[in-house]
């Protein structure tokens, strides 16, 4: 199994929480081209799955009981919407759910130095306003904005009055939609107004992955490309468990950089979180595409050979993508330099057996020659085949176990409009039937694609401390607390 794909901690640990802020956990100045380098690995996730499950209540509860739930020992379970989203929910899904990953610009920029970063320490030296997965860092670019003066910009009388309502209910998703909209109107120009309103906006719903790229293209037309990288890379902190963030982000390193192990690193940056995702297809897609236009096969050949190891909605069309490279290309140029050397000496030392003892006369041992290395071929390629065939069949099987709960999930993104009854309910049996496994990385990358469409509901918070309490990961524990109490279920 790659790298990337290893079993990775998704959260920052919470020895690094200090009363001054979260910082953020991304530091890619010595990443290698694996992308191992780009995760932290916290307590021992090769342990068993945790199978704690919660009972469900009709309880409802805040921020201040979730925090104190592990103290008393309460059973808080609960099946209710946070409070602060229950204004008219008109407005559209079409940001905070899925978007055109078409990128708008196309940027030219000089290549990043050779270690690989994208802007120097970035994930560590600029101002964010949230560390991973939404956790709030300093007070950059904190909900402090929205009292915030513009640098003597005037404000219309419609972006006072939508001002004056966020300021007064900092959780009214409408409200902020109808102001940035309206500021976005007024001063199209104006970079510094755009940046208060998302950045103040952003903290509040950092999970709304459509309008990071919305605010990472305004960064591109008005300013500087280190700041659209900043704002990609507090992105991907905000919201570390969507395919589509990585997505756009990826889209803009291969429109904005020349160098392949710069875009290379930042897809295996991607991958290492979301690359075992059931929906993650469309970044195996531009990775893939992109190796292709690379023209380097070997590299086109180990990423089939990783999406075939997990389930995944295009696995069939994976598998044949992969039969359709092999009957159009050598073996040579699709195994990577340790295949081909392992391949090597494997025939030597078969090949010393097979000519011991042996006396043939020289125009026969020369006209066999060609035959035999023919044999030999054709045997490597159908080894090499029945290997990934084999990885395929594996995930079949196990996508054959999932699929029913994958297809009942129908808004895997997050957004404030409340989730049906029965999409609920089947978060939960999903998360019982993976906890059941007994692969804590599976367990934790599920539950934080489930913490995305339901950030709002705290039963799902709570069921996940739990879970990470009883395989002993306190580091992740203590991380989902944070996250809960800080940002997503704050009363």
């Amino acid at each position: 199994m790659a790298d990337s794909e290893a079993v990775v901690a998704q959260t920052s640990s919470a020895t690094a929480f200090t009363a001054a802020g979260y910082p953020p956990v991304y530091n890619d100045t010595n990443s290698d081209a694996s992308g191992a380098a780009a995760t932290k690995n916290v307590e021992d996730l090769t342990a068993t799955g945790a199978t704690t499950t919660m009972e469900d209540s009709n309880i409802s509860f805040g921020a201040t009981e979730l925090t104190n739930y592990i103290a008393d020992g309460s059973d808080l379970g609960a099946s209710h919407h946070v409070a602060g989203t229950n204004s008219s929910l008109e407005a559209s899904d079409k940001l905070s759910g899925p978007t055109s990953a078409t990128d708008s610009f196309q940027p030219s920029l000089p290549d990043p130095s050779k270690n690989g970063n994208i802007v120097n320490e970035v994930g560590n030296s600029t101002s964010t306003g949230v560390a991973e997965n939404g956790i709030i860092s300093d007070d950059t670019h904190g909900s402090n904005v929205i009292h915030e003066l513009f640098d003597g910009s005037a404000l219309s009388d419609e972006e006072e009055r939508l001002w004056s309502i966020v300021r007064a209910n900092s959780l009214d998703f409408n409200a902020w939609i109808a102001l940035i909209e309206e500021t976005e109107k007024m001063s199209e120009g104006n970079i510094l107004k755009i940046r208060k309103v998302y950045d103040a906006f952003l903290v509040e719903f950092p999970l709304c992955y459509g309008y990071w790229k919305k605010y990472a293209d305004h960064e591109a037309r008005l300013g500087s490309m280190d700041k659209v990288v900043e704002v990609y890379e507090r992105a991907v902190q905000g919201v570390t468990y969507s395919v589509d963030m990585w997505l756009h982000y990826c889209i803009f390193a291969i429109s904005t950089y020349g160098d392949p192990e710069t875009i290379r690193r930042l897809f295996e940056r991607g991958l290492a979180y979301v690359g075992t995702d059931y929906l993650s297809f469309p970044l195996w897609d531009k990775y893939i595409e992109y190796e292709y236009t690379q023209q380097d096969w070997s590299r086109v050949a180990l990423l089939y050979t990783r999406v075939l190891e997990n389930p995944n909605q295009q696995l069939d069309r994976y598998f044949e993508g992969f039969k359709e490279l092999v009957a159009n290309r050598p073996l040579s140029e699709l195994r990577t330099g340790e295949e081909a050397a392992a391949a090597a000496l494997e025939n030597s030392e078969n090949g010393g057996q097979e000519v011991e003892g042996e006396n043939l006369p020289n125009a026969v041992e020369q006209s066999s020659k060609p035959v035999s290395a023919s044999l030999k071929d054709a045997e490597e390629l159908e080894k090499y085949i029945a290997v990934r065939e084999e990885m395929y069949k594996k995930a079949k099987e196990f996508d054959s176990k999932i699929i029913g709960f994958e297809t009942a999930i129908r808004r895997p993104y997050f957004h404030v409009r409340p989730l049906s009854g029965v999409e609920l309910e089947n978060w939960h049996n999903y998360l019982h039937f993976i906890e059941g496994v007994g692969d804590l990385s599976k367990v934790v990358k599920l539950y934080e694609r489930c913490l995305i469409a339901c950030a709002n509901y705290p039963e799902y918070w709570i069921r996940y401390v739990r879970c990470m309490e009883a395989s002993g990961s306190m580091d992740l524990a203590e991380n989902a607390l944070a996250r809960a109490t800080q940002v997503f279920v704050k009363v």
